[in-house]
């Protein structure tokens, strides 16, 4: 004898249930690789701001003949008439100098959204502070590159002595 069986839906309806529990779970899968970028961004600015810091910090020693005269505001603008890049530029100190300071000041805007940088010395401290946005990880369905009016301003301070 031969039994048929009624189904009444139930094994759709829990493939339904079931893709509903696996589209919430994939949601926050990339919610959370949504801030993972986020995340990455913010520390890939910082650790430029440390290493440009660090840089000028180095060219300031290696040019001690001109070093207390490393000094430029925020708002100042750099400028150079000598390329020091190559061996052979014969520069004096000051052209070095400022040819140190241009190359920074272009290296800082070039990697940091908005980047600015300055350095001040008050007789054996040199202070370099790079300011740039940051973009906030608040921000939902924003993309951390794109979106710099959602920013916020940073600071990276760096003190040291020669």
């Amino acid at each position: 004898m031969i039994m048929i069986k009624h189904h009444s839906g139930a094994t759709l309806l829990e493939m339904m249930i079931s893709l509903f529990v696996l589209g919430v779970g994939l949601m926050g899968v990339l919610g959370m690789q949504t801030q993972a970028v986020r995340f990455n961004h913010q520390a890939y600015s910082y650790s430029q701001a440390v290493f440009l810091a660090q840089d000028i910090m180095e060219s300031i020693r290696a040019n001690k003949n001109s070093s207390s005269n490393y000094k430029i505001g925020l708002d100042e603008s750099a400028s150079s008439s000598t390329d020091c890049s190559t061996e052979n530029a014969n520069c004096s100190p000051s052209e070095l100098k400022d040819w140190d300071i241009k190359v920074w000041r272009e290296k800082v805007s070039q990697r940091l959204p908005t980047g600015k940088g300055a350095i001040a010395y008050d007789g054996t401290t040199y202070t370099v502070t790079i300011e740039f946005d940051l973009v906030r990880t608040s921000q939902k369905g924003k993309d951390p590159v794109a979106e710099t009016a959602d920013a916020e301003r940073e600071t990276y301070t760096l003190q040291a002595g020669l």
